[in-house]
């Protein structure tokens, strides 16, 4: 994640796949060893997600890391 990146595209991103993925949000948050509120909050873009839990998210969703922390669209990541 760098100051660039914008936290509502990130959230609205991670909360997209999270939701592909078929995850609720209480259960992925204490899979990525969060908090269910702090989890929202980023999701939501009111927090900015870190790049230690960004890494977390993308490891637990099985995707790569460019795929919710750059402004790329999914085929030029892919």
């Amino acid at each position: 994640m760098n100051e660039n990146d914008d936290p509502v595209r990130t959230g609205a991103t991670i909360k997209a796949l999270r939701e592909a993925y078929g995850w609720k949000l209480g259960k992925f948050a204490v899979a990525v060893g969060t908090t269910h509120p702090h989890l929202s909050n980023i999701e939501s873009g009111r927090k900015r997600c870190t790049p230690e839990m960004a890494r977390r998210i993308a490891d637990t969703l099985g995707v790569p890391l460019a795929a919710i922390t750059t402004s790329f669209s999914v085929e030029e990541v892919a």
